[in-house]
């Protein structure tokens, strides 16, 4: 086949090739991310024919293949509740076609910490048979916390599953992550470039530990331990001038990858763009879609539950309620749909349109 009649597959794999190899990666190395890619053994042998046959024979590793998936549009109906003015200006401005993103359900159930956790170096919660702790291999560097930690693993589980490849490509530099994540770049002790820098080493050196509680028909009890680094290898690049072809990366850990390809939940880019100010409006929202995509039945989530999952630095329950409460309304304004009814109880859950419906056809 000539270069004139390449098909996009083509173009595609030509394009990674040449990107693992300005990144410095040898091309054994190049050729196995690309066979976890998907890209079929009888086109890498024609890039790479000087490599022996059993380099060609990793394959694709198990794992269910995401479906398709398309964001429905905005209401533009149904007005937002007093004083969320900002939140429904925030979300008619992004476009519903802007794409989807996908988030790590473990990390949906349980999340990272809302407000930096200081010189700990372990953060647990539970949320009924599953339990998660993030752990740092890196004491002085700290935890992921915040709603930075949320957007760079949603980003790096989004990249996961689109590519279906570990090695997750962050910029030519920083200033160019943060464009990617469409985070306007400032400067200064507080600004967006230091703030990301240092939430992105963080989760560089986090390490999931994932206790999953089981009980089989018999009545007998176990328990189910995932343990991960973050990723297993990174380069970063903080400078915006550097030498053409550089770029940053990191290599999410292998068991942390296949648990992403199994384990991911489809979720609105644009929904999540509009709730980005507040840790607690991305967990609610991300729990929520999550939550009401599987629900055959009503369910009641008492006030206590609630408080054991997302309220991880309210002391008192009644404080917790009030903040879970506004979240509510400002999620409730990008996923109108929502069929939810908050009582003294709980919040009692019933089945719901989809905010994130899923498409006659998978996405390739």
């Amino acid at each position: 086949m000539s270069e004139a009649v390449c098909s996009d597959s083509d173009a595609e794999l030509d394009s990674r090739i040449a990107r693992y190899i300005d990144l410095g990666y040898s091309r054994e190395r190049a050729l196995g991310q690309l066979l976890l890619a998907g890209f079929s053994a009888e086109a890498l042998k024609r890039r790479f024919p000087d490599l022996p046959q059993g380099a060609f024979l990793l394959g694709l590793p198990p794992a269910v293949t995401p479906p398709g998936w398309r964001s429905p549009r905005l209401s533009r109906e149904i007005g937002p509740p007093a004083g969320l003015a900002a939140t429904k200006a925030a979300a008619a401005a992004v476009d519903d076609t802007s794409g989807i993103a996908f988030h790590y359900v473990p990390l949906i159930q349980c999340s990272f910490p809302h407000a930096d956790p200081g010189d700990a170096v372990s953060f647990s919660r539970r949320n009924g048979w599953l339990e998660l702790t993030v752990g740092t291999t890196r004491p002085a560097t700290g935890l992921p916390y915040g709603v930075p930690a949320r957007l760079l693993t949603i980003y790096c589980t989004s990249e996961a599953i689109r590519t279906r490849a570990p090695e997750i490509y962050l910029g030519r530099s920083l200033h160019d992550f943060l464009r990617r994540l469409d985070v306007p770049i400032t400067r200064g002790d507080r600004g967006s470039l230091r703030v990301y820098a240092s939430q992105l080493l963080r989760l560089i050196h986090a390490t999931l530990t994932i206790d999953e509680h089981l009980r089989d028909d018999s009545g007998r009890t176990g328990i189910h331990i995932r343990q991960a680094l973050f990723a297993e290898e990174a380069r970063l690049w903080w400078d915006e001038d550097r030498a053409a072809g550089e770029g940053s990366s990191l290599l999410i850990s292998q068991v942390l990858f296949q648990s992403i390809l199994e384990r991911s939940a489809p979720l609105s880019a644009s929904a999540i763009k509009a709730l980005r100010k507040s840790p607690m409006d991305l967990d609610v929202y991300a729990w929520l879609v999550h939550r009401l995509y599987q629900l055959g039945k009503p369910s009641t989530v008492t006030w206590e539950q609630l408080s054991q999952q997302f309220g991880h630095s309210y002391r008192a329950l009644r404080a917790f309620r009030r903040f879970f409460g506004d979240s509510l309304a400002r999620v409730r304004v990008v996923y109108p749909d929502a069929n939810v009814k908050v009582s003294d109880q709980g919040l009692l859950l019933l089945p719901s349109r989809p905010h994130v419906a899923p498409r006659a056809r998978p996405i390739r």
